[in-house]
C-alpha cells in the first residue's frame, strides 16, 4: 500500500452533513463510522437510526437517554460490528468532546483562512503551502462553495449528472454509424480493441486522479488551477452539481488523444479503441456520481463506495480508481481492510 502519512481532518461539522440514508455517519467515543450500508441490517430497523445520523451516539450506545440510564445498552459484539464501518477519528476535540477545530481557521494564527463573502479564487491562490491542508479540512459549513461572484460564470462550473450522457452518447452513435458504413468490420477484432481501449481508460483515469488531481501545489496560479479541476470537489464532496466531469474540459483533455490515435492508427483501429475509452469515461462519471449519491445495492458498488469514502474522508493518497480498483491493486495504492 502507498505511504499514508497524509490524512484528512474530520470534524463534527463534517459528520453533521452526513445525516441521511444515502450517507449515514455517526460518532461513537470520538470515532466516526459510516453506517450507510448497515442501516437495513440494524436489528432495531433503519428508522430508529435516522434521527441520530450525523450526531454523537456514544451515550445511546451505552444505554443513556437524556443523561440517565434506561435505554438499550449495546453489547461488545455491537461495538465489534461497528468497527467494520470505521472512517476516522474526530480531530480537535477536548476531553469533553467539544470541538475546538474549524477547517477554515488557521490553527497557528487563529485567523479565518477564507472569507466566503469575497471572490474565492484569488484567496485560494494566496494560500501558498497552506492550500493542500485547507482542502483536506472541509472548511465549508454546508459542503457547497461559490467559485465565481458572477452568476453566469458560476453556473458554467456546474454540471448535472446526466449532461455527459446527453453529450457523448449521440457522438458515440454517430461515430459507430460512420465506422460501420466505411469499414470492413471484424467483430472479434472490434471487441478486442474496444476492451483494450477500456483498459487504457482505467490506466488513464488512475494516472489522472493520482498524478494530476492530487499533485501538490503551492504557487498562486497552480493553486487556482488545481482548485478548479479537483480541489473544490474535496472540500465539497457532496455537491451533486460538481460530481461529474463536464463535456468541455473532457473535450480539452480527450481531443488530443482522439487526434493522435486517429492520425497514427487510422479509423479501423482507432475508433474501437476510442469507443472503449469513451465508454470507460462515462462509466467512471456515472460510478462516481452513484457512489456519492445513489443507494449502492450490489457488492461491487458497495465496495467502491467504501473505498472512495476512505479516499475522501480518511487518506487522500490511496484508492484512486473510481470505476474499478484494478490499477490501485497493480500499483499498491489500494487500502487494506483491517
Amino acid at each position: 500500500m502507498a505511504d499514508t502519512g497524509e490524512e484528512y481532518v474530520l470534524t463534527k461539522k463534517t459528520v453533521a452533513f452526513h445525516n441521511d440514508d444515502r450517507s449515514a455517519w455517526v460518532i461513537v467515543d470520538g470515532e466516526v463510522y459510516d453506517v450507510t450500508l448497515f442501516m437495513e441490517q440494524h436489528p432495531g430497523g433503519a428508522e430508529v437510526l435516522k434521527e441520530h445520523l450525523g450526531k454523537d451516539v456514544s451515550d445511546l450506545m451505552r444505554g443513556m437517554v437524556d443523561g440517565t440510564e434506561g435505554g438499550h445498552g449495546h453489547s461488545a459484539y455491537a461495538y465489534k460490528l461497528l468497527s467494520k464501518y470505521h472512517v476516522g477519528s474526530i480531530a480537535g476535540v477536548d476531553k469533553y468532546g467539544n470541538e475546538i477545530l474549524d477547517g477554515n481557521i488557521d490553527p497557528v494564527t487563529g485567523e479565518q483562512i477564507m472569507d466566503w463573502g469575497k471572490p474565492i479564487l484569488p484567496q485560494v491562490g494566496r494560500l501558498g503551502d497552506k492550500y493542500c491542508t485547507w482542502i483536506h479540512s472541509f472548511p465549508t459549513a454546508d459542503h457547497t462553495v461559490k467559485m465565481f461572484q458572477n452568476d453566469t460564470l458560476e453556473n458554467l462550473t456546474k454540471c448535472p449528472w446526466y449532461i455527459p450522457l446527453l453529450f457523448w452518447i449521440p457522438i458515440i452513435v454517430g461515430c459507430l454509424g460512420f465506422y460501420f458504413k466505411t469499414q470492413t468490420v471484424d467483430p472479434l477484432l472490434f471487441l478486442e480493441l474496444a476492451f483494450g481501449g477500456h483498459i487504457f481508460w482505467l490506466l488513464f483515469e488512475y494516472s489522472l486522479h493520482r498524478f494530476i488531481f492530487h499533485m501538490k501545489t503551492t504557487g498562486f496560479v497552480m493553486n487556482i488551477i488545481h482548485f478548479l479541476i479537483h480541489g473544490h470537489h474535496h472540500i465539497t464532496p457532496m455537491d451533486a452539481n460538481r460530481a461529474v466531469f463536464p463535456p468541455v474540459p473532457a473535450l480539452i483533455v480527450g481531443g488530443p488523444i482522439w487526434a493522435l490515435m486517429h492520425k497514427t492508427l487510422g479509423v479501423r483501429i482507432a475508433y474501437p479503441i476510442l469507443l472503449g475509452f469513451v465508454i470507460g469515461y462515462l462509466v467512471y462519471d456515472m460510478t462516481h456520481y452513484y457512489i456519492h449519491f445513489g443507494d449502492c445495492d450490489n457488492s461491487f458498488l458497495k465496495n467502491q463506495k467504501s473505498r472512495h469514502i476512505h479516499h475522501h474522508y480518511l487518506q487522500p493518497n490511496i484508492n484512486f480508481g473510481i470505476s474499478n480498483p484494478l490499477f490501485d491493486v497493480v500499483f499498491r495504492t489500494l487500502a487494506r481492510k483491517e
